[in-house]
Protein backbone atom coordinates (compact mmCIF):
# COMPACT_ATOMS: atom_id res chain seq x y z
CA UNK A 1 0.00 0.00 0.00
CA UNK A 2 1.49 3.31 -0.95
CA UNK A 3 0.14 5.98 1.72
CA UNK A 4 1.11 9.04 -0.23
CA UNK A 5 -0.41 7.61 -3.69
CA UNK A 6 -4.43 8.23 -2.18
CA UNK A 7 -3.03 11.09 0.36
CA UNK A 8 -2.36 13.29 -2.36
CA UNK A 9 -5.27 12.81 -4.10
CA UNK A 10 -6.97 14.58 -1.93
CA UNK A 11 -5.95 17.44 -4.08
CA UNK A 12 -8.30 16.28 -6.46
CA UNK A 13 -11.11 17.50 -4.60
CA UNK A 14 -11.88 20.62 -4.01
CA UNK A 15 -24.69 22.73 -6.66
CA UNK A 16 -27.10 25.70 -6.32
CA UNK A 17 -24.18 27.82 -6.08
CA UNK A 18 -24.52 31.61 -7.63
CA UNK A 19 -20.46 31.72 -7.50
CA UNK A 20 -20.45 29.04 -10.04
CA UNK A 21 -18.80 30.26 -13.26
CA UNK A 22 -18.20 27.95 -16.33
CA UNK A 23 -19.46 24.35 -17.62
CA UNK A 24 -16.58 22.90 -18.92
CA UNK A 25 -12.83 22.55 -18.16
CA UNK A 26 -12.37 24.19 -21.57
CA UNK A 27 -14.20 27.61 -20.85
CA UNK A 28 -10.81 28.98 -18.85
CA UNK A 29 -10.83 31.47 -21.83
CA UNK A 30 -14.25 32.92 -20.46
CA UNK A 31 -14.15 32.51 -16.91
CA UNK A 32 -16.28 35.69 -15.47
CA UNK A 33 -16.65 37.66 -12.58
CA UNK A 34 -13.56 37.15 -10.52
CA UNK A 35 -15.36 39.29 -7.72
CA UNK A 36 -17.97 35.73 -7.50
CA UNK A 37 -15.16 32.79 -7.30
CA UNK A 38 -15.68 30.33 -4.86
CA UNK A 39 -13.31 31.07 -2.59
CA UNK A 40 -10.82 33.88 -1.29
CA UNK A 41 -7.27 34.70 0.14
CA UNK A 42 -6.89 33.25 3.58
CA UNK A 43 -9.15 30.29 3.23
CA UNK A 44 -7.66 27.29 4.91
CA UNK A 45 -8.66 23.69 4.39
CA UNK A 46 -7.91 20.25 6.22
CA UNK A 47 -9.10 17.26 5.01
CA UNK A 48 -7.63 13.57 7.05
CA UNK A 49 -7.36 10.03 5.22
CA UNK A 50 -8.22 7.04 6.87
CA UNK A 51 -7.51 3.64 5.28
CA UNK A 52 -9.93 0.38 5.46
CA UNK A 53 -9.21 -3.41 5.27
CA UNK A 54 -11.24 -5.82 6.84
CA UNK A 55 -11.63 -4.72 10.46
CA UNK A 56 -8.77 -2.29 9.91
CA UNK A 57 -10.61 1.45 10.09
CA UNK A 58 -7.80 3.90 10.79
CA UNK A 59 -6.57 7.57 10.33
CA UNK A 60 -3.66 7.70 8.66
CA UNK A 61 -2.29 11.40 7.49
CA UNK A 62 -3.88 14.70 6.49
CA UNK A 63 -3.77 16.85 3.83
CA UNK A 64 -3.95 21.20 4.29
CA UNK A 65 -4.65 23.71 1.64
CA UNK A 66 -3.83 27.46 2.27
CA UNK A 67 -4.89 30.21 -0.13
CA UNK A 68 -3.22 33.70 -0.61
CA UNK A 69 -2.77 36.06 -2.91
CA UNK A 70 0.91 37.47 -4.85
CA UNK A 71 1.61 39.72 -7.60
CA UNK A 72 3.58 36.76 -9.69
CA UNK A 73 5.07 38.21 -12.98
CA UNK A 74 3.20 41.68 -12.47
CA UNK A 75 0.04 39.41 -12.52
CA UNK A 76 -2.34 39.12 -9.22
CA UNK A 77 -2.35 35.22 -8.39
CA UNK A 78 -3.83 32.98 -6.08
CA UNK A 79 -1.16 30.83 -3.96
CA UNK A 80 -2.48 27.48 -3.23
CA UNK A 81 -0.13 25.76 -0.75
CA UNK A 82 -0.90 21.81 0.14
CA UNK A 83 1.20 20.08 3.39
CA UNK A 84 0.45 16.48 3.13
CA UNK A 85 2.08 14.13 5.92
CA UNK A 86 1.35 10.94 8.08
CA UNK A 87 0.66 11.12 10.95
CA UNK A 88 3.21 10.04 13.61
CA UNK A 89 2.35 6.52 14.00
CA UNK A 90 2.58 5.61 10.62
CA UNK A 91 5.68 7.77 10.15
CA UNK A 92 7.60 4.08 11.49
CA UNK A 93 6.20 2.08 8.36
CA UNK A 94 5.69 5.03 5.52
CA UNK A 95 7.10 8.43 6.41
CA UNK A 96 5.43 11.25 3.93
CA UNK A 97 6.65 14.83 3.98
CA UNK A 98 4.93 16.66 0.73
CA UNK A 99 4.67 20.02 -0.09
CA UNK A 100 3.36 20.94 -3.57
CA UNK A 101 2.25 25.39 -4.50
CA UNK A 102 0.05 26.19 -7.45
CA UNK A 103 0.01 30.18 -8.73
CA UNK A 104 -3.17 30.44 -10.61
CA UNK A 105 -4.15 33.77 -12.73
CA UNK A 106 -6.81 35.94 -10.21
CA UNK A 107 -8.39 36.97 -13.17
CA UNK A 108 -9.08 33.41 -15.40
CA UNK A 109 -7.65 30.79 -13.12
CA UNK A 110 -5.02 29.51 -15.49
CA UNK A 111 -2.16 27.99 -13.52
CA UNK A 112 1.20 29.83 -14.39
CA UNK A 113 3.59 27.95 -11.68
CA UNK A 114 3.73 24.58 -9.89
CA UNK A 115 6.01 23.16 -7.79
CA UNK A 116 6.47 19.91 -5.66
CA UNK A 117 8.32 19.14 -3.03
CA UNK A 118 7.96 15.17 -2.56
CA UNK A 119 9.27 13.27 0.76
CA UNK A 120 8.12 9.53 0.58
CA UNK A 121 10.26 6.86 3.07
CA UNK A 122 13.34 6.67 0.67
CA UNK A 123 11.38 7.89 -2.23
CA UNK A 124 12.31 12.00 -3.19
CA UNK A 125 11.44 13.80 -5.68
CA UNK A 126 11.32 18.10 -6.79
CA UNK A 127 9.94 19.91 -9.81
CA UNK A 128 8.91 22.76 -11.15
CA UNK A 129 6.64 24.12 -14.10
CA UNK A 130 6.28 27.01 -15.82
CA UNK A 131 3.26 27.95 -17.94
CA UNK A 132 4.29 30.50 -20.82
CA UNK A 133 0.05 30.84 -22.47
CA UNK A 134 1.68 33.59 -24.41
CA UNK A 135 3.96 31.05 -26.17
CA UNK A 136 1.91 28.23 -25.56
CA UNK A 137 4.67 26.52 -24.03
CA UNK A 138 5.39 24.44 -20.39
CA UNK A 139 8.79 24.06 -19.48
CA UNK A 140 9.99 22.68 -15.94
CA UNK A 141 12.63 20.87 -14.49
CA UNK A 142 12.27 17.56 -12.27
CA UNK A 143 14.12 15.46 -10.15
CA UNK A 144 14.05 11.70 -8.74
CA UNK A 145 15.67 10.38 -5.54
CA UNK A 146 19.21 10.96 -6.55
CA UNK A 147 18.91 10.94 -10.54
CA UNK A 148 20.33 14.41 -12.46
CA UNK A 149 18.24 16.99 -12.95
CA UNK A 150 16.38 17.13 -16.29
CA UNK A 151 15.08 19.88 -17.99
CA UNK A 152 11.49 19.81 -20.56
CA UNK A 153 9.86 22.18 -22.49
CA UNK A 154 6.54 20.98 -24.25
CA UNK A 155 3.97 22.37 -26.78
CA UNK A 156 1.02 24.27 -24.20
CA UNK A 157 -2.54 23.33 -25.42
CA UNK A 158 -6.03 24.75 -24.74
CA UNK A 159 -6.73 24.91 -21.02
CA UNK A 160 -4.43 22.64 -18.79
CA UNK A 161 -3.38 22.36 -15.35
CA UNK A 162 -1.70 21.41 -12.50
CA UNK A 163 -3.33 19.22 -10.29
CA UNK A 164 -3.76 21.87 -7.25
CA UNK A 165 -5.36 24.43 -9.55
CA UNK A 166 -7.40 21.83 -11.03
CA UNK A 167 -9.06 22.18 -7.55
CA UNK A 168 -10.32 25.56 -7.49
CA UNK A 169 -11.11 25.50 -11.01
CA UNK A 170 -13.92 22.65 -10.43
CA UNK A 171 -14.94 24.74 -7.66
CA UNK A 172 -16.36 26.97 -10.07
CA UNK A 173 -18.56 25.02 -12.42
CA UNK A 174 -21.98 25.23 -12.40
CA UNK A 175 -23.08 21.73 -12.09
CA UNK A 176 -26.84 22.64 -12.77
CA UNK A 177 -26.29 23.37 -16.34
CA UNK A 178 -23.98 20.31 -16.61
CA UNK A 179 -26.25 16.80 -17.55
CA UNK A 180 -25.93 14.25 -14.87
CA UNK A 181 -23.42 11.54 -15.58
CA UNK A 182 -22.13 13.40 -19.03
CA UNK A 183 -18.07 13.44 -19.15
CA UNK A 184 -16.31 15.93 -19.00
CA UNK A 185 -12.75 16.15 -20.09
CA UNK A 186 -10.19 17.80 -17.76
CA UNK A 187 -6.05 17.85 -19.31
CA UNK A 188 -3.71 18.03 -16.20
CA UNK A 189 0.08 18.60 -17.04
CA UNK A 190 2.47 15.39 -15.65
CA UNK A 191 5.76 17.00 -16.03
CA UNK A 192 6.64 17.24 -19.12
CA UNK A 193 3.29 14.91 -20.23
CA UNK A 194 -0.36 16.39 -20.47
CA UNK A 195 -2.77 13.90 -20.14
CA UNK A 196 -6.33 13.74 -20.67
CA UNK A 197 -9.06 12.59 -17.91
CA UNK A 198 -12.94 12.17 -17.58
CA UNK A 199 -14.91 14.20 -14.69
CA UNK A 200 -18.66 13.73 -14.38
CA UNK A 201 -21.31 14.55 -12.00
CA UNK A 202 -23.81 12.28 -10.21
CA UNK A 203 -26.21 14.35 -8.67
CA UNK A 204 -26.58 15.07 -5.19
CA UNK A 205 -26.24 13.44 -1.99
CA UNK A 206 -25.81 13.99 1.94
CA UNK A 207 -22.67 13.02 3.47
CA UNK A 208 -21.31 12.94 6.80
CA UNK A 209 -18.05 13.91 7.29
CA UNK A 210 -15.73 14.57 10.38
CA UNK A 211 -16.82 18.53 10.15
CA UNK A 212 -20.34 17.35 10.38
CA UNK A 213 -23.43 16.32 7.71
CA UNK A 214 -23.60 17.80 4.62
CA UNK A 215 -25.47 18.56 0.90
CA UNK A 216 -23.27 17.16 -1.20
CA UNK A 217 -22.78 17.12 -5.04
CA UNK A 218 -21.14 13.97 -5.93
CA UNK A 219 -18.41 14.01 -9.13
CA UNK A 220 -16.65 10.43 -10.19
CA UNK A 221 -13.46 11.40 -11.31
CA UNK A 222 -11.11 8.88 -13.42
CA UNK A 223 -7.76 8.19 -12.01
CA UNK A 224 -4.46 7.29 -13.73
CA UNK A 225 -3.72 3.58 -14.07
CA UNK A 226 -1.78 2.96 -11.32
CA UNK A 227 -1.24 -0.90 -9.34
CA UNK A 228 -2.00 0.63 -6.55
CA UNK A 229 -6.30 1.40 -7.62
CA UNK A 230 -8.25 -1.25 -8.40
CA UNK A 231 -9.06 -2.93 -11.61
CA UNK A 232 -11.69 -0.07 -12.41
CA UNK A 233 -9.86 3.45 -11.51
CA UNK A 234 -12.15 5.86 -10.25
CA UNK A 235 -12.66 7.69 -7.20
CA UNK A 236 -16.08 8.96 -5.97
CA UNK A 237 -15.98 12.95 -4.32
CA UNK A 238 -18.45 14.86 -2.49
CA UNK A 239 -18.07 18.99 -2.72
CA UNK A 240 -20.49 21.08 -0.71
CA UNK A 241 -23.56 22.01 -2.15
CA UNK A 242 -22.91 25.71 -1.59
CA UNK A 243 -21.82 28.75 -2.81
CA UNK A 244 -18.29 27.29 -1.65
CA UNK A 245 -18.07 24.07 -3.33
CA UNK A 246 -15.49 23.05 -0.54
CA UNK A 247 -14.05 19.08 -0.41
CA UNK A 248 -16.22 17.14 2.11
CA UNK A 249 -15.62 13.25 1.36
CA UNK A 250 -14.27 10.80 -1.21
CA UNK A 251 -13.66 6.92 -1.75
CA UNK A 252 -11.28 5.33 -3.27
CA UNK A 253 -11.16 1.73 -4.53
CA UNK A 254 -7.14 0.24 -3.79
CA UNK A 255 -6.34 -3.18 -4.51
CA UNK A 256 -6.60 -3.88 -0.91
CA UNK A 257 -8.85 -2.39 0.59
CA UNK A 258 -10.25 1.27 0.53
CA UNK A 259 -9.08 4.56 0.87
CA UNK A 260 -11.48 7.65 2.89
CA UNK A 261 -11.01 10.85 2.78
CA UNK A 262 -12.53 13.30 5.24
CA UNK A 263 -13.10 17.15 5.20
CA UNK A 264 -12.03 17.85 9.36
CA UNK A 265 -12.07 21.33 9.76
CA UNK A 266 -11.96 24.95 7.42
CA UNK A 267 -11.83 28.31 8.21
CA UNK A 268 -11.98 31.63 6.28
CA UNK A 269 -14.14 30.53 3.59
CA UNK A 270 -15.62 33.50 1.95
CA UNK A 271 -19.78 32.22 1.78
CA UNK A 272 -21.91 30.86 4.83
CA UNK A 273 -21.95 27.78 4.76
CA UNK A 274 -25.14 26.99 3.92
CA UNK A 275 -24.93 23.28 2.88
CA UNK A 276 -24.24 21.84 6.36
CA UNK A 277 -27.06 20.42 8.37
CA UNK A 278 -27.10 21.25 11.87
Amino acid sequence: MNIKKFLVLTGLFTATAVSAQVTSFNDCENMKNPANFAFQNGESITLEANYKWGLVNTGVGEATLKLSKEDYNNQIHFVSSVNIKTYGFFDAFFKVRDYFQSKFNAENMKPSYFYQDTHEGKYTKKSTMHFDWKNSNLSGKKQRKKSPEREYSTELKGCTFDFISFIYFLRNMDFNSINTNSNLLVTFALDDILKTMNVRCAGTKTIKTKAGKFNAIEIIVQLLESETFASEPEMSLFISNDKNHIPLYAEMPLRIGKVYISLSDFSNLKYPVTSKIK
